[in-house]
């Protein structure tokens, strides 16, 4: 199979761009989780088996993958969402995919995948993979964790979102009350799937399942 591949540098991000001579004409942009990121040759999708089997396998269908590094573990902020209308743009420009793409977000891509759906008009389907939903349970998990188990952590979480959405912490509470609310951050009319297996202990699907 002949693929074109590339990482390239969108208005300081980097991003990987994947496509085969024979073309479907759709692309699928990849949204990570906290661990994601990509450099001028590499990414987290290509350093890990079982995710570049993926990338392979769609890639043989024909279709266009984009995967930007979106300012890593970003929580959804206002930055990464401006990343990945920049990576649409330039895949339809350059590589001229159909202007409908499609989303596979995995963990934390989760939040960053229902911004999109709500506020841009370029999303044909989401695919989620142990998506991370609900940012307050979320917390409030990994918090009771760290202190049944002693761990010298304080609030991980809380920090990690003041941080990516450059708010002081102190209103961190407030912030996700009103920025996170499941009700306001509910899918849009995209069609969408969800996998979430039972067995995951990081983003237990018990917390961020849509009821």
């Amino acid at each position: 199979m002949s693929i074109r591949e590339q990482f390239v540098n969108i208005d300081g991000q980097w991003a990987y761009i994947g496509q085969p001579k024979k073309s479907n004409g759709y692309g699928v942009i990849f949204l990570g989780g906290s661990i994601a990121f990509v450099s001028n040759n590499s990414s987290d999708w290509h350093e890990n088996l079982n995710k570049k089997a993926l990338f392979h396998s769609l890639l043989e269908e024909g279709y266009t993958i984009g995967y930007s590094n979106a300012h890593g573990a970003n929580f959804g902020n206002d930055k990464a969402l401006q990343d990945i209308k920049n990576l649409h743009e330039y895949m339809v420009k350059e590589t001229g995919i159909n202007y409908s793409v499609h989303l596979f977000p995995i963990s934390m891509g989760g939040l960053l995948a229902l911004r999109l759906m709500r506020n841009v008009d370029f999303v044909r389907s989401v695919a989620f993979s142990q998506p991370l939903l609900n940012v307050k349970e979320q917390r409030k998990y990994e918090n009771d964790y760290i202190k049944k188990n002693n761990l010298d952590m304080d609030d991980p979480m809380g920090h990690a979102i003041a941080l990516s959405h450059e708010i002081d912490y102190s209103t961190v509470d407030a912030y996700i009350d009103k920025s996170f609310d499941l009700e306001k951050l509910a899918l849009a009319p995209i069609p969408c799937k969800i996998w979430h297996g039972t067995g995951d202990t990081n983003v237990p699907v018990e917390i961020n399942a849509f009821r």
